[in-house]
């Protein structure tokens, strides 16, 4: 089994579906992070 630290806690106790949901969350924050920063402009305005 794969130490992955406190993940390795979560696949314990959700299971391995918990991965993807991760990778979905990080993915969503990040797009709209993205989002944001368009919506604000590289200059500031």
């Amino acid at each position: 089994m794969l130490q992955l630290g406190p993940i390795d806690g979560l696949i314990e106790v959700f299971g391995p579906f918990v991965i993807p949901v991760l990778l979905f969350a990080a993915g969503f924050v990040g797009y709209l992070v993205l989002v944001a920063l368009g919506r604000t402009g590289p200059d500031g305005d």
